[in-house]
């Protein structure tokens, strides 16, 4: 059989475990290392040019974090979300974007609003490209900025969770649910209000951008 694990760059040095459980997520996430994907140890390993030790650490913690599946006897894989877990994962980002979104319009210094204004002006320029993954890396970072420069500590190390489930449906909302260029069109009123620094505001349409995505994705009525 074929071993499709990537090959990797030689690792700097530091904690070897953490170095191999970002990059591994960074392949999740990314979409490189697929739902349903074996996980074999001796073979990252030998991609990572170490012992099995580290991958085995990087790889609970991976488990831990509900991104791999540790099956007994049958191996590690890579965690397929079901439609009940997705569901209830948008719940939990929904509340999460009000809250970031909150803290961004009374924490977030001023020079964060470039951050966000060129996230999506990269949606709008990759859309005109036709660039869908360009679209989706813009769109993403769009809500990153929004987490990780609300001057709240806790919610980077929450988007952590959120950024898995957000890459998984925003590739398929953005290719299927929405035109052109409206998925960039539609972060234009959040910009505005963090502009405004209207925090309620803010959360209101934090909320709604969530579950007009969920709405699409899952066929609610009324979209």
């Amino acid at each position: 059989m074929a071993d499709n694990t990537p090959q990797r760059a030689p690792l700097v040095t530091g904690l070897l475990s953490d170095q191999i459980y970002t990059a591994i997520r960074a392949d999740i996430v990314a979409g490189t290392l697929t739902p349903g994907e074996r996980l074999v140890e001796a073979e990252m390993a030998r991609s990572f040019g170490v012992s099995q030790a580290p991958v085995r650490d990087a790889l609970r913690r991976l488990a831990h974090e509900g991104l791999v599946l540790q099956l007994p006897r049958r191996g590690t894989y890579v965690a397929e979300l079901s439609d009940e877990q997705a569901r209830r994962s948008y719940l939990v980002r929904e509340a999460l974007e009000a809250v970031a979104a909150r803290e961004f319009c009374a924490h977030a210094p001023d020079e964060a609003l470039e951050a966000l204004q060129a996230s999506v002006e990269r949606m709008f320029e990759a859309s005109r490209a036709g660039d869908r993954p360009g679209v989706i890396e813009a769109d993403v970072a769009f809500h990153r900025s929004v987490f990780e420069l609300s001057g709240n500590p806790l919610l980077p190390r929450m988007w952590t969770l959120v950024e898995p489930v957000l890459r998984g449906f925003t590739a398929i909302s953005n290719m299927v649910y929405f035109a052109e260029d409206e998925v960039a069109r539609s972060h234009l009123p959040l910009l505005d209000v963090f502009r405004d620094r209207d925090a309620e505001k803010a959360a209101r349409l934090a909320q709604e951008h969530v579950r007009v995505v969920w709405q699409r994705v899952d066929g609610e009525p009324g979209t």
